[in-house]
């Protein structure tokens, strides 16, 4: 994969992005309104098209597919999926913790199963444990796709947190 953008700032923002958005409980209720949270960002705020999927133990418990997407967003998010479960962090920060040297980027072995970019966020619980679900978007910019999901959960959490963009 080539390099996508990404400034060194943004280690410490998404390991903070990614302490404060925990959830007290997730439910199928729950990933419903987030998945509609993201698509009103998306039409509201970025005006550009989006993929969006939320998975829990490898069961699709919402999927919407904005006009303008294809079966290419089910690759990428596929392979964004692949990459958060192999790390246990947030696809974008996967990249860029790679990127400064943190940690091995052992998805390079075998580049077609894996996309370390943004548009995978893991829903973990308040006391860090496994994650509960995957949130997954893409049809944006890598960057994009990431803040809209961290957006977008902020807001159902009703906090502030740091931003990429």
């Amino acid at each position: 994969m080539k390099d996508i953008y990404w400034e060194e700032s943004w280690v410490s923002v998404l390991a903070e992005q990614e302490k404060l958005l925990r959830y007290s409980a997730f439910t199928r209720e729950s990933a419903l309104a987030l998945g509609m949270k993201i698509l009103q960002l998306a039409q509201d705020n970025y005006k550009k098209p989006a993929a969006i999927r939320i998975v829990e133990d490898g069961i699709t418990i919402f999927a919407y597919k904005m006009a303008g997407t294809s079966s290419e967003n089910d690759w990428w998010m596929d392979r964004k999926l692949a990459i958060s479960r192999m790390t246990g962090m947030s696809s974008l920060r996967s990249y860029v913790e790679a990127k400064v040297g943190h940690q091995p980027a052992g998805w390079l072995q075998r580049p077609d199963n894996f996309a370390a970019c943004g548009g995978c966020i893991p829903i973990f619980p308040a006391n860090n444990t496994a994650p509960w679900a995957h949130v997954l978007v893409s049809g944006m910019h890598h960057h994009e796709d990431h803040q809209i999901i961290a957006d977008a959960m902020a807001q159902q959490l009703r906090m502030e947190i740091p931003r990429i963009l």
